[in-house]
């Protein structure tokens, strides 16, 4: 009887355990800095977030991921599955050629849109 009880519980941890999933989510808008224009094909990666791709070589070694904005300047990057989430504040590595590159720690008090989206400016080299 106590073996059961004992089981019963062991499996319930487990099963507890195995469903936490945390994803971390970070989506804005990447701006010029003077002329608020969107920058199309701007590259966005996480510095402390794990975030991988498979490498397509023979090798089959993990990269980090890198993300892109869109037409509009969008952006959406999301998080390898941390199981239990990390308390830390995102980093992200903001770049696009003719522009200066940027670190930028996102804060919950960040610049945001209507929409409630990261606004980030880069200035032009």
């Amino acid at each position: 009887m106590v073996k059961n009880k004992v089981f019963t519980i062991s499996v319930l941890i487990i099963l507890v355990l195995q469903s936490c999933d945390c994803w971390i989510v970070v989506y804005g808008n990447i701006v010029d800095s003077k002329t608020e224009k969107p920058i199309i094909g701007a590259k966005v990666e996480f510095l402390n977030i794990k975030s991988y791709d498979y490498s397509k070589s023979s090798d089959s070694i993990t990269v980090n991921r890198i993300f892109e904005t869109d037409s509009s300047g969008h952006f959406f990057m999301n998080s390898n599955n941390y199981g239990m989430c990390p308390d830390l504040e995102p980093k992200i590595k903001i770049w696009k050629k003719g522009y200066l590159s940027k670190e930028y720690i996102v804060k919950d008090d960040a610049e945001r849109n209507e929409l409630n989206e990261l606004v980030i400016k880069l200035t032009k080299k």
